[in-house]
Protein backbone atom coordinates (compact mmCIF):
# COMPACT_ATOMS: atom_id res chain seq x y z
CA UNK A 1 0.00 0.00 0.00
CA UNK A 2 1.36 3.27 -1.20
CA UNK A 3 1.98 6.23 1.23
CA UNK A 4 -0.60 8.78 -0.28
CA UNK A 5 -3.55 5.18 -0.21
CA UNK A 6 -2.70 5.21 3.65
CA UNK A 7 -3.65 8.78 3.89
CA UNK A 8 -6.37 9.07 2.59
CA UNK A 9 -7.44 5.74 4.71
CA UNK A 10 -6.65 7.69 7.83
CA UNK A 11 -8.32 11.03 7.12
CA UNK A 12 -11.97 8.60 6.08
CA UNK A 13 -11.57 6.83 9.71
CA UNK A 14 -11.42 10.26 11.31
CA UNK A 15 -14.28 12.18 9.24
CA UNK A 16 -16.15 8.72 10.43
CA UNK A 17 -15.38 8.92 14.22
CA UNK A 18 -15.76 12.37 14.09
CA UNK A 19 -19.43 12.25 12.60
CA UNK A 20 -20.15 9.19 15.35
CA UNK A 21 -18.93 11.53 17.82
CA UNK A 22 -21.38 14.50 17.32
CA UNK A 23 -24.41 11.85 16.60
CA UNK A 24 -23.64 10.65 20.26
CA UNK A 25 -23.49 14.04 21.57
CA UNK A 26 -26.58 14.84 19.69
CA UNK A 27 -28.44 11.43 21.26
CA UNK A 28 -27.08 12.21 24.57
CA UNK A 29 -28.63 15.90 24.48
CA UNK A 30 -31.67 14.47 23.16
CA UNK A 31 -32.28 11.74 26.10
CA UNK A 32 -31.02 14.34 28.63
CA UNK A 33 -33.96 17.04 27.82
CA UNK A 34 -36.32 13.96 27.49
CA UNK A 35 -35.41 12.47 30.91
CA UNK A 36 -36.07 16.55 32.14
CA UNK A 37 -38.77 16.40 34.86
CA UNK A 38 -40.44 19.25 32.41
CA UNK A 39 -41.49 21.90 35.33
CA UNK A 40 -40.42 24.91 32.79
CA UNK A 41 -43.02 27.68 31.71
CA UNK A 42 -43.10 29.80 28.94
CA UNK A 43 -45.49 32.68 28.66
CA UNK A 44 -45.78 34.97 25.69
CA UNK A 45 -47.03 38.22 26.01
CA UNK A 46 -48.69 40.29 22.78
CA UNK A 47 -49.28 43.78 23.39
CA UNK A 48 -49.84 47.06 21.31
CA UNK A 49 -49.91 50.78 23.19
CA UNK A 50 -50.03 49.09 26.28
CA UNK A 51 -52.79 46.76 25.60
CA UNK A 52 -52.98 43.06 25.07
CA UNK A 53 -53.14 42.15 21.61
CA UNK A 54 -55.21 38.74 20.21
CA UNK A 55 -54.82 36.66 17.52
CA UNK A 56 -50.50 36.51 17.40
CA UNK A 57 -48.88 33.09 15.89
CA UNK A 58 -45.15 32.16 17.16
CA UNK A 59 -42.74 29.05 16.95
CA UNK A 60 -40.31 28.28 19.68
CA UNK A 61 -37.13 26.15 18.39
CA UNK A 62 -36.69 23.89 19.14
CA UNK A 63 -39.95 22.41 20.68
CA UNK A 64 -39.83 22.48 24.53
CA UNK A 65 -41.99 19.85 24.65
CA UNK A 66 -39.81 17.29 22.92
CA UNK A 67 -36.60 19.33 22.20
CA UNK A 68 -36.09 18.35 18.76
CA UNK A 69 -37.58 20.15 15.78
CA UNK A 70 -40.18 23.61 16.44
CA UNK A 71 -43.38 24.28 17.75
CA UNK A 72 -46.20 26.37 16.38
CA UNK A 73 -48.62 27.82 18.85
CA UNK A 74 -51.25 30.10 18.34
CA UNK A 75 -53.01 32.62 20.57
CA UNK A 76 -55.89 30.19 22.21
CA UNK A 77 -54.41 27.19 20.48
CA UNK A 78 -54.36 23.60 21.84
CA UNK A 79 -51.44 24.22 23.47
CA UNK A 80 -51.95 27.48 25.52
CA UNK A 81 -53.23 26.53 28.83
CA UNK A 82 -54.29 30.50 29.48
CA UNK A 83 -58.00 31.26 27.65
CA UNK A 84 -56.39 35.48 28.22
CA UNK A 85 -56.87 37.22 24.67
CA UNK A 86 -53.32 38.42 24.33
CA UNK A 87 -50.92 35.91 26.53
CA UNK A 88 -49.90 32.28 25.37
CA UNK A 89 -48.92 30.14 28.52
CA UNK A 90 -46.72 27.26 28.08
CA UNK A 91 -46.43 24.40 30.71
CA UNK A 92 -44.56 21.16 31.53
CA UNK A 93 -41.45 21.73 28.97
CA UNK A 94 -37.84 20.58 28.95
CA UNK A 95 -35.04 23.01 30.69
CA UNK A 96 -32.75 24.19 28.07
CA UNK A 97 -32.39 27.10 25.55
CA UNK A 98 -35.13 28.41 22.98
CA UNK A 99 -35.83 31.28 20.39
CA UNK A 100 -39.48 32.46 19.70
CA UNK A 101 -40.11 34.20 16.75
CA UNK A 102 -43.45 36.10 16.02
CA UNK A 103 -44.01 34.12 12.85
CA UNK A 104 -47.70 36.29 12.59
CA UNK A 105 -48.90 39.41 13.73
CA UNK A 106 -52.64 39.62 14.87
CA UNK A 107 -54.90 41.42 11.62
CA UNK A 108 -53.98 44.85 11.29
CA UNK A 109 -50.54 45.24 13.12
CA UNK A 110 -46.76 44.90 11.62
CA UNK A 111 -44.73 41.53 12.81
CA UNK A 112 -42.49 41.99 15.93
CA UNK A 113 -39.18 40.52 13.62
CA UNK A 114 -36.74 40.66 17.18
CA UNK A 115 -36.79 37.14 18.16
CA UNK A 116 -36.28 35.96 21.74
CA UNK A 117 -33.49 33.78 23.36
CA UNK A 118 -34.51 32.01 26.94
CA UNK A 119 -33.58 29.97 29.07
CA UNK A 120 -35.40 27.70 31.08
CA UNK A 121 -34.30 25.62 34.12
CA UNK A 122 -37.56 24.31 36.18
CA UNK A 123 -38.58 27.74 35.71
CA UNK A 124 -41.32 30.23 34.29
CA UNK A 125 -40.01 32.47 31.87
CA UNK A 126 -41.63 35.48 30.09
CA UNK A 127 -40.91 37.38 26.69
CA UNK A 128 -42.97 40.34 24.92
CA UNK A 129 -43.83 41.04 21.47
CA UNK A 130 -45.23 44.13 20.42
CA UNK A 131 -47.18 44.80 17.54
CA UNK A 132 -47.70 48.59 15.99
CA UNK A 133 -50.86 48.84 13.41
CA UNK A 134 -49.63 48.59 9.71
CA UNK A 135 -50.33 51.53 7.73
CA UNK A 136 -53.12 49.89 5.76
CA UNK A 137 -54.89 49.45 9.65
CA UNK A 138 -53.61 52.89 10.27
CA UNK A 139 -55.98 54.32 7.09
CA UNK A 140 -58.78 53.09 8.68
CA UNK A 141 -61.77 55.03 10.05
CA UNK A 142 -61.86 53.01 12.77
CA UNK A 143 -60.35 54.54 16.26
CA UNK A 144 -57.62 51.54 18.09
CA UNK A 145 -59.31 52.21 21.46
CA UNK A 146 -62.09 53.44 23.14
CA UNK A 147 -61.99 55.97 26.34
CA UNK A 148 -63.78 57.04 29.17
CA UNK A 149 -62.93 59.68 31.33
CA UNK A 150 -64.98 59.98 34.77
CA UNK A 151 -64.70 62.69 37.79
CA UNK A 152 -64.16 61.28 41.20
CA UNK A 153 -64.29 63.10 44.66
CA UNK A 154 -63.79 60.92 47.54
CA UNK A 155 -63.55 61.31 51.49
CA UNK A 156 -64.76 63.84 53.95
CA UNK A 157 -63.40 67.54 54.55
CA UNK A 158 -63.81 68.38 57.89
CA UNK A 159 -63.34 72.70 57.91
CA UNK A 160 -63.29 75.64 55.15
CA UNK A 161 -59.55 74.34 53.49
CA UNK A 162 -61.70 73.28 50.45
CA UNK A 163 -61.25 72.51 47.67
CA UNK A 164 -65.17 71.83 48.32
CA UNK A 165 -67.23 72.85 50.95
CA UNK A 166 -67.19 70.73 54.57
CA UNK A 167 -68.71 67.33 54.04
CA UNK A 168 -68.39 63.71 52.91
CA UNK A 169 -68.03 63.14 49.44
CA UNK A 170 -68.50 59.47 47.28
CA UNK A 171 -68.45 58.63 43.95
CA UNK A 172 -69.69 55.21 42.22
CA UNK A 173 -69.04 54.68 38.95
CA UNK A 174 -71.24 52.32 36.76
CA UNK A 175 -70.03 50.14 34.03
CA UNK A 176 -72.23 48.24 31.63
CA UNK A 177 -71.04 46.26 28.91
CA UNK A 178 -74.31 46.50 27.06
CA UNK A 179 -72.99 44.32 24.24
CA UNK A 180 -73.69 40.57 23.22
CA UNK A 181 -70.07 39.72 23.11
CA UNK A 182 -67.13 39.77 25.72
CA UNK A 183 -65.38 42.86 26.44
CA UNK A 184 -61.72 43.49 28.18
CA UNK A 185 -60.76 47.12 29.39
CA UNK A 186 -58.54 48.32 31.74
CA UNK A 187 -58.94 51.23 34.23
CA UNK A 188 -56.73 53.80 36.02
CA UNK A 189 -57.23 56.50 38.55
CA UNK A 190 -54.97 59.76 38.08
CA UNK A 191 -54.81 61.73 41.84
CA UNK A 192 -55.15 65.67 40.81
CA UNK A 193 -51.32 66.67 41.57
CA UNK A 194 -50.41 63.15 43.15
CA UNK A 195 -50.16 59.81 42.12
CA UNK A 196 -51.70 57.76 39.32
CA UNK A 197 -51.90 53.93 40.15
CA UNK A 198 -51.44 50.60 37.76
CA UNK A 199 -53.25 49.58 34.93
CA UNK A 200 -56.48 47.38 36.47
CA UNK A 201 -57.29 44.72 33.75
CA UNK A 202 -61.07 43.17 33.76
CA UNK A 203 -62.90 41.44 31.49
CA UNK A 204 -66.63 42.36 31.33
CA UNK A 205 -69.16 39.52 30.03
CA UNK A 206 -72.09 39.95 27.66
CA UNK A 207 -74.96 42.26 28.95
CA UNK A 208 -73.14 42.20 32.77
CA UNK A 209 -72.10 45.45 34.39
CA UNK A 210 -69.20 46.08 37.44
CA UNK A 211 -68.80 49.10 39.51
CA UNK A 212 -65.60 51.37 40.83
CA UNK A 213 -66.29 53.00 44.45
CA UNK A 214 -63.80 55.13 46.40
CA UNK A 215 -63.05 51.84 48.51
CA UNK A 216 -61.58 50.36 44.96
CA UNK A 217 -59.65 53.56 44.23
CA UNK A 218 -58.07 54.17 47.52
CA UNK A 219 -56.71 50.21 47.33
CA UNK A 220 -55.17 51.34 43.69
CA UNK A 221 -53.56 54.05 44.98
CA UNK A 222 -52.29 52.62 48.01
CA UNK A 223 -52.81 56.10 50.18
CA UNK A 224 -55.28 57.08 53.33
CA UNK A 225 -55.20 60.21 51.98
CA UNK A 226 -58.60 61.68 53.86
CA UNK A 227 -59.83 63.63 50.65
CA UNK A 228 -58.58 63.15 47.00
CA UNK A 229 -59.79 64.10 43.76
CA UNK A 230 -58.73 63.12 40.24
CA UNK A 231 -60.12 61.03 37.30
CA UNK A 232 -61.03 57.43 36.70
CA UNK A 233 -59.81 56.52 32.74
CA UNK A 234 -61.41 53.23 31.14
CA UNK A 235 -60.05 52.51 27.93
CA UNK A 236 -61.38 49.26 25.71
CA UNK A 237 -58.58 48.31 23.69
CA UNK A 238 -59.83 46.99 19.86
CA UNK A 239 -58.13 44.34 18.74
CA UNK A 240 -58.79 42.88 15.42
CA UNK A 241 -61.34 39.98 17.70
CA UNK A 242 -63.37 42.99 19.34
CA UNK A 243 -63.41 44.70 16.01
CA UNK A 244 -64.69 41.79 14.06
CA UNK A 245 -67.46 41.81 16.69
CA UNK A 246 -68.33 44.92 16.17
CA UNK A 247 -68.46 45.01 12.90
CA UNK A 248 -71.08 41.83 12.67
CA UNK A 249 -72.80 43.76 16.02
CA UNK A 250 -75.26 46.14 17.21
CA UNK A 251 -72.43 48.85 18.12
CA UNK A 252 -73.23 52.03 16.86
CA UNK A 253 -70.73 53.30 15.06
CA UNK A 254 -70.80 57.36 13.66
CA UNK A 255 -68.35 59.65 13.06
CA UNK A 256 -65.13 58.15 13.66
CA UNK A 257 -66.47 57.06 17.62
CA UNK A 258 -67.34 53.67 19.24
CA UNK A 259 -70.00 53.40 21.58
CA UNK A 260 -69.08 49.97 23.17
CA UNK A 261 -69.58 50.49 27.35
CA UNK A 262 -72.22 52.73 29.38
CA UNK A 263 -70.44 54.16 31.72
CA UNK A 264 -72.62 56.87 34.33
CA UNK A 265 -71.05 58.82 37.57
CA UNK A 266 -73.42 58.87 40.69
CA UNK A 267 -71.99 61.45 43.04
CA UNK A 268 -72.85 62.21 46.98
CA UNK A 269 -71.93 65.40 48.56
CA UNK A 270 -72.77 65.82 52.45
CA UNK A 271 -74.14 62.53 52.91
CA UNK A 272 -75.03 62.05 56.70
CA UNK A 273 -73.51 58.88 58.39
CA UNK A 274 -76.91 57.42 58.66
CA UNK A 275 -80.48 57.95 57.19
CA UNK A 276 -82.53 60.96 58.48
CA UNK A 277 -85.10 60.19 60.98
CA UNK A 278 -86.95 61.77 63.96
CA UNK A 279 -85.22 61.57 67.32
CA UNK A 280 -86.54 62.49 70.89
CA UNK A 281 -85.87 65.00 72.78
CA UNK A 282 -85.88 66.49 76.57
CA UNK A 283 -86.25 70.10 77.47
CA UNK A 284 -85.01 70.31 80.96
CA UNK A 285 -85.61 73.67 82.79
CA UNK A 286 -82.92 74.13 85.82
CA UNK A 287 -81.75 76.49 88.09
CA UNK A 288 -77.94 76.99 89.14
CA UNK A 289 -78.08 78.01 92.80
CA UNK A 290 -74.58 78.04 93.42
CA UNK A 291 -71.12 77.48 91.74
CA UNK A 292 -67.99 77.17 94.21
CA UNK A 293 -65.68 77.23 91.06
CA UNK A 294 -66.35 80.33 89.89
CA UNK A 295 -66.16 79.61 86.46
CA UNK A 296 -69.92 80.08 85.32
CA UNK A 297 -71.00 83.97 85.46
CA UNK A 298 -72.72 85.10 88.06
CA UNK A 299 -75.49 86.09 86.05
CA UNK A 300 -76.39 82.94 85.14
CA UNK A 301 -76.87 82.14 88.83
CA UNK A 302 -80.44 81.80 90.35
CA UNK A 303 -81.83 82.57 86.77
CA UNK A 304 -84.07 80.06 85.17
CA UNK A 305 -82.49 78.04 82.18
CA UNK A 306 -83.17 75.21 80.10
CA UNK A 307 -81.28 72.84 78.04
CA UNK A 308 -82.26 70.05 75.21
CA UNK A 309 -80.90 67.00 75.33
CA UNK A 310 -81.62 63.62 73.13
CA UNK A 311 -83.44 61.01 74.40
CA UNK A 312 -83.32 57.16 74.17
CA UNK A 313 -86.11 54.68 74.31
CA UNK A 314 -87.11 52.54 77.32
CA UNK A 315 -83.69 54.13 78.86
CA UNK A 316 -82.97 55.74 82.65
CA UNK A 317 -81.17 58.78 83.26
CA UNK A 318 -81.20 61.64 85.71
CA UNK A 319 -81.88 64.64 84.53
CA UNK A 320 -79.50 66.06 86.68
CA UNK A 321 -76.73 64.49 85.60
CA UNK A 322 -77.68 65.13 82.24
CA UNK A 323 -77.64 68.70 83.21
CA UNK A 324 -73.97 69.16 85.21
CA UNK A 325 -72.65 66.93 82.23
CA UNK A 326 -73.98 69.79 79.60
CA UNK A 327 -72.90 72.46 82.07
CA UNK A 328 -69.00 71.01 82.70
CA UNK A 329 -68.64 70.84 79.24
CA UNK A 330 -69.48 74.32 78.15
CA UNK A 331 -67.57 75.75 81.08
CA UNK A 332 -64.85 73.44 81.44
CA UNK A 333 -65.28 71.81 84.80
CA UNK A 334 -63.84 69.39 86.08
CA UNK A 335 -65.47 66.52 87.16
CA UNK A 336 -65.16 67.73 91.15
CA UNK A 337 -66.54 70.79 90.33
CA UNK A 338 -69.77 69.40 88.82
CA UNK A 339 -70.68 68.01 91.60
CA UNK A 340 -70.24 70.22 93.61
CA UNK A 341 -72.62 72.43 91.41
CA UNK A 342 -76.19 73.19 93.54
CA UNK A 343 -79.03 72.59 90.62
CA UNK A 344 -82.61 72.51 91.10
CA UNK A 345 -84.46 70.84 87.94
CA UNK A 346 -87.57 72.89 87.37
CA UNK A 347 -89.17 71.00 84.82
CA UNK A 348 -88.70 68.16 81.94
CA UNK A 349 -90.63 68.15 78.80
CA UNK A 350 -90.32 65.75 75.64
CA UNK A 351 -90.48 66.54 71.98
CA UNK A 352 -89.76 65.15 68.93
CA UNK A 353 -86.93 66.24 66.28
CA UNK A 354 -86.20 65.44 62.78
CA UNK A 355 -82.00 65.27 61.93
CA UNK A 356 -80.98 67.69 58.94
CA UNK A 357 -81.04 65.96 55.52
CA UNK A 358 -77.96 68.01 54.11
CA UNK A 359 -76.93 65.99 51.03
CA UNK A 360 -77.14 66.21 47.03
CA UNK A 361 -77.17 63.78 44.58
CA UNK A 362 -76.09 63.91 41.09
CA UNK A 363 -75.51 61.31 37.70
CA UNK A 364 -73.87 61.77 34.67
CA UNK A 365 -73.15 59.85 31.99
CA UNK A 366 -69.63 59.51 30.22
CA UNK A 367 -69.31 59.85 26.86
CA UNK A 368 -66.85 57.76 24.80
CA UNK A 369 -63.59 59.15 23.25
CA UNK A 370 -62.02 57.20 20.12
CA UNK A 371 -58.47 57.68 20.02
CA UNK A 372 -55.79 56.18 17.45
Amino acid sequence: MSKRQTVVILSIAAVAIAVAFLAMSRQQDVTVAQNNPGNGSITIITISSGSLLSGATYSISPNPFTAEGSLTIQDNGKDDSDSTAGLIVLSGLQNGRFVVTQSQAPAGYDRDKLSKVIDINDDSQAVTFSNIASVAAADKTLPTSVTYTAKFECGRIPDNRGPLRPGHYDTDIGILNKQEFEVRMTWQAIVNDGRTSNLILKTLQPQTATGIVCQDLKKALVGNDEFSEGFVLISVPLDSSLLGAISGGSTVVRSGSIDILDVQVFYTANALDSLPHEVLVDKIVFTISADPSGKIPKEMLNKTLDVTVNSDLNQISDPEVRVREQIAEKYGLSEQQAVLLEIRIDGISVGVGTMIDDHALSLSRVPPQATG
